[in-house]
């Protein structure tokens, strides 16, 4: 343990370092709730001298670069037992290691180290007082409860104990008189004289010795006692018992001692108001038992004290000073908690006010900044009000646009449709001379002269004289009519796949465009928006900039319009002569591909000879019905293409309607 600023530190269990000292009449001056080991070596003492050792409290000071601040004290309890007896001596070896006595104004102990000096100074103080009263004759009171050290030592300085003090002096001059005053302590501790006893524990032997003597002396005792009581029946009768009768321990057979402590008595007093007289002082004993203890001195004397107090008294005192010394331990510690939570409690109010006063400073900061945010709120408010007005003139301005672009887009509808009057009476004059010069490219005479001479072989089939069959000359005009006319197909059929192709073409190029116009719509009415947006954000020159901005999208709007109607109506047009090129082919493909048909027929009849002409005229018959079922799929190619052309139209006004429509929304 070590005794640390007068308390009571573990140094086995550091977390106890409040302990208090206790005294039992079995135990005699003890620390409570110290920790204690079972060793059985010196290597195992080493060890646990070294543990202790590495928890006290060590500090730096001027004098001294490692100075214990405290007293340590490293009780061993050594026990002998006879094995053979039983008997027992039980001994307890004190090593005490003293802080050294300090001198402030060399030491340079300030703050904690200081507090420490003082306590270590104190102790050693009440230490040699008790030193000097063990060695003064005259003083009858030891201050051994004036220190905690003089507490627990108080047993090793003034009991049964042999002590052995050593000295650390400096020899050098700066430090005289230190020494001399250490070397004078010695002196006086020196000088205490004790009285050293082996504390003995009796063995079961003994015990029974003591036993039998006991019983042997309470069989006397209890003969004495039946003569005393009938020797006083006589004399409380009144009577008188001569001197030689009279009851004596000798004749009881009690022990000789016995009669020396017994009081002789009075025989004037027959009354027993003289037997009531007995003090707390005059309490009966067993002489007997005295002499056997006298035989066998007690193992643990008597703790020195100025109190003349009995065993039952010194008993309840000692328990009642424990039980104050546990509840002042408790009082302390709770006054220890007491105080580190004044402390923390005083560290957080120092916090909490330098956080106050932080809090003040950023409240002011920020009231501040409050009041020119207002400043600017009312600001900005009012600017608010003056642009709603403002938004509400340009709102009005905006439908009187509005209206005069309705009225112009419904001028433009006006317009169109009378255009596409126009346009259509326009289209079916270029669609005939179209299919004029179309028609005028074919040699209409040839086939016609073709067909007169076709028809002119086919009558002479028909008839049946003889004189009119087929002369050679008429197979080779048939033959060549022949080539000729597969010749022309195949010219038609790769003029038509040549259309058909460029038709598709201008199909996809129609679709692009129609996309193109809608990203534009697209990017138009994003870049409206965002103009927008921006000129409303700045509030300045509003309305003239909303209208030069309106004035600039209608010019680009209109340009980027007559650029795609015209790009349209080309496209129209070229899509128009294609489709009336694809017709007029088709028809002279179909046209072709039957008179091909019949001079193959022809050719085949008049190959097989005049026995065929039968059989060519029942051909004959089957190309006409064969010209009259192409003349109605050439009326349904022709609806179909009506159909298309149609529908081509409908998708072109459309991508010329959808750009108005976008140029009524956003004007």
């Amino acid at each position: 343990m070590e005794i640390y600023l007068e308390k009571i530190r573990d140094l086995l269990s550091p977390q106890n370092d409040n302990l208090q000292v206790h005294e039992e009449k079995s135990k005699g001056v003890y620390v409570k709730n110290l920790s204690d080991y079972y060793v059985s070596s010196a290597q195992e003492v080493y060890e646990i001298m070294r543990t202790g050792g590495a928890a006290r409290m060590v500090s730096s000071t001027n004098m001294n670069a490692e100075s214990s601040r405290s007293h340590s004290i490293f009780l061993i309890t050594i026990i002998c037992r006879n094995t053979e007896s039983g008997a027992q001596k039980t001994g307890n070896l004190y090593l005490v290691d003293l802080a050294g006595s300090e001198k402030v104004g060399k030491t340079g102990a300030s703050g904690q180290t200081l507090e420490e000096a003082k306590k270590i100074n104190k102790s050693l103080s009440a230490l040699g007082m008790v030193i000097n009263a063990l060695t003064d004759a005259k003083v009858k009171y030891v201050p051994y409860r004036d220190s905690k050290l003089t507490r627990i030592l108080q047993e090793s300085l003034g009991g049964n104990s042999r002590t052995t003090l050593i000295i650390n002096c400096s020899p050098c001059a700066y430090n005289e008189t230190e020494t001399i005053s250490t070397l004078r302590f010695g002196i006086r501790a020196k000088s205490i004289k004790n009285a050293a006893r082996v504390n003995a524990e009796l063995s079961p032997q003994e015990l029974k010795g003591l036993l039998q003597k006991s019983q042997a002396a309470n069989g006397s005792y209890q003969k004495y006692i039946a003569a005393m009581e009938a020797e006083l029946a006589i004399w409380r009768s009144g009577g008188t018992v001569e001197e030689s009768d009279w009851a004596t321990p000798g004749k009881a057979g009690a022990p000789a001692s016995a009669a020396k402590s017994e009081p002789k008595k009075a025989p004037t007093s027959p009354t027993p108001s003289s037997s009531m007289s007995t003090s707390r002082s005059m309490t009966p004993v067993n002489p007997a038992i005295e002499n056997l203890k006298g035989d066998f001195p007690d193992s643990r004397p008597q703790t020195p004290t100025v109190l003349g107090l009995e065993k039952d008294e010194r008993e309840d005192f000692l328990r009642r000073e424990n039980e104050l010394t546990d509840a002042l331990g408790e009082r302390e510690s709770a006054l220890n908690a007491a105080e580190k939570l004044v402390k923390e409690l005083k560290e957080e109010l120092t916090f909490l006010k330098e956080q106050e006063a932080t809090v003040n400073k950023e409240n002011k900061t920020m009231a501040t900044q409050v009041n020119e945010l207002r400043l600017q709120v009312e600001r900005l408010n009012y600017d608010n009000k003056e642009a709603a007005i403002t938004i509400d003139i340009l709102k009005e301005q905006q439908q009187d646009t509005t209206s005069q672009l309705d009225e112009q887009n419904k001028l433009i509808a006006e317009l169109r449709t009378s255009q596409k009057d126009a346009g259509a009476e326009d289209k079916e004059k270029r669609k005939q001379e179209k299919m004029a010069m179309m028609m005028a490219k074919f040699d209409t005479g040839a086939f016609s002269e073709k067909d007169e001479q076709l028809r002119a072989i086919l009558n002479k089939l028909d008839s049946t004289d003889p004189a009119g069959a087929l002369t050679g000359d008429d197979l080779t005009t048939i033959r060549r009519q022949l080539s000729e006319g597969q010749s022309v197909v195949r010219e038609t059929v790769d003029r038509l796949r040549q259309s058909q192709e460029e038709n598709e073409m201008l199909t996809r190029r129609r679709e692009e465009l129609e996309a193109r116009v809608a990203s534009l719509e697209a990017e138009y009415e994003e870049l409206l928006e965002k103009t927008i947006h921006d000129e409303e954000n700045s509030n300045a020159d509003l309305a003239d900039s909303i209208a030069d901005l309106k004035v600039k999208l209608e010019a680009q709007y209109a340009a980027k319009r007559d650029a795609h109607l015209s790009e349209m109506v080309d496209l129209r047009q070229q899509l128009e002569m294609k489709t009336n090129e694809v017709r007029n082919l088709h028809a002279t493909n179909e046209s072709l591909k039957s008179v091909n048909e019949e001079l193959k027929r022809a050719f085949a009849v008049t190959s097989a000879g005049i026995e065929g002409g039968k059989n060519l005229a029942e051909s004959a018959q089957d190309l006409e019905r064969t010209r009259k079922a192409i003349n109605v799929q050439l009326a349904e190619f022709d609806g179909v293409k009506k159909s298309l052309m149609r529908d081509l139209q409908n998708r072109c006004e459309k991508v010329i309607i959808q750009p108005l429509t976008a140029s009524r929304a956003y004007g």
